[in-house]
């Protein structure tokens, strides 16, 4: 047991990863072990008692077959405010209908609590692509000058080419409606300060910023109001092992969206969440011994993987470096990858065919990934073991991150 404590466990899809002191690890495996979650580890849930907002979590839906994109207005609660419909994404609707999730026509993603969230068009170059908004109508109207605190939590497509700032919240007495796919241009004052571009594809982020009322207000919308030339932006990086071609826009998913009532603008405050909020990934990463043959530091690495999670986590890297460079100090060297995945993601094969691949949807992007660093292809070949010899049988949260993983074994 001390050794599993003593294990490095790392944070899901985050771009820099900080070392795990003993007493952190202790806190997220203990934390992970309570968990009766059954599809993510995520800890991040909505106080419905407090929050104003119906259904922040984008999960009563009404009853309808998601098939679409632009299917917003089947969340309980939720509309758009313009002619180009926002988009809704749920575990319920199939692959094929380009809007399940995690995966869909945007990228792949967990929703950061239960299955669903929404999704938004917050930019596109040059504007060609109309924006989408998303709107509710609050549970109560608000009281003048009294303050509020508004917060929502998003994460940038896959797919986007483009990232932006340009996140925030308006508030007014009546319901938006207009026809045409265009741009509104309000006077957005959550958050007040919009200086950071929003570029993390790999974890939510927060929003947030606390509202004073001018009277009587019922109704949030949330996208981009400034003007297209004002929108702070700048290119993405397309993530490792993503083959999908991207689009000239910043697209963004949403989730968990609460305004409460706050009595000090203090009481008001979000970050990107870390730590046991986040699906982590396991790691034994380790100092490698001096002396070992390039064959037994390659046979040491092991890439391990999300939930569900198709495409390398940054995380994720070292190791990958660590078995080119020995591929690299020995040329002749050849070795098969074995894809794996854990008995929830198993047992959810029955209901989503999609997910049947997903061990060899993870052999191929680890080698894609060799490839791209500089080894040859005809050197290493692939198979899968699905969930048929997990690295560990103890079912837990901590067991199972164990078995997502894909296997590096040296070719005799």
């Amino acid at each position: 047991m001390a050794a599993e404590i003593g294990s490095l466990v790392t944070l899901a899809r985050l771009r820099n990863p900080e070392p795990i002191s003993m007493m952190h690890a202790r806190f997220l495996l203990a934390t992970t072990l309570v968990s009766l979650l059954s599809a993510n580890v995520s800890s991040q849930q909505i106080d419905t008692a407090r929050t104003w907002v119906v259904n922040g979590d984008f999960e009563q839906l009404d009853g309808k077959k998601l098939k679409r994109p632009g299917g917003i207005q089947y969340a309980k609660g939720w509309s758009s405010a313009t002619g180009k419909k926002a988009d809704l994404f749920s575990e319920n609707a199939t692959v094929e209908s380009t809007v399940s999730t995690p995966k869909n026509y945007a990228g792949d993603q967990m929703a950061l609590s239960g299955s669903n969230y929404a999704g938004v068009r917050w930019w596109s170059y040059q504007n060609k692509e109309p924006r989408t908004y998303i709107q509710t109508q609050l549970k109560h109207r608000m009281k003048k000058d009294s303050l509020y605190c508004v917060r929502f939590y998003v994460t940038l497509a896959d797919l986007s080419k483009y990232a932006t700032g340009e996140l925030g919240a308006w508030f007014g007495k009546d319901k938006v409606e207009k026809e045409e796919p265009l741009s509104l241009t309000y006077d957005v004052t959550v958050p007040s300060v919009r200086s950071k571009v929003y570029t993390d594809m790999f974890s939510w982020q927060g929003v947030c910023g606390t509202y004073e009322s001018k009277g009587n207000e019922e109704w949030m919308l949330i996208g981009n109001f400034a003007a297209t030339e004002k929108t702070l932006n700048e290119k993405a990086k397309r993530p490792k092992g993503e083959t999908r071609q991207q689009v000239f826009s910043a697209y963004y998913y949403i989730d968990n969206v609460e305004v409460y009532p706050v009595k000090n603008r203090t009481s008001c405050s979000c970050e990107q969440l870390k730590d046991a909020e986040s699906e982590y990934i396991f790691s034994r990463k380790g100092v490698t011994p001096p002396g070992l043959k390039p064959a037994e530091k390659a046979e040491r690495q092991t890439i391990y993987f999300k939930r569900f999670q198709r495409v390398i986590d940054p995380s994720m890297e070292p190791w990958l470096s660590d078995v080119a460079a020995a591929m690299k100090e020995d040329p002749a060297m050849k070795v098969e990858l074995i894809g794996h995945f854990d008995s929830t993601e198993n047992e959810r094969t029955r209901v989503r065919p999609d997910l049947v691949p997903l061990a060899m949807e993870r052999a191929e992007a680890v080698k894609e990934a060799l490839v791209e660093a500089g080894i040859e292809a005809a050197r290493i070949s692939l198979s899968v073991k699905d969930a048929n010899e997990p690295a560990d049988e103890s079912n837990t949260e901590v067991g199972m991150s164990k078995n997502r993983r894909v296997q590096v074994v040296v070719k005799k």
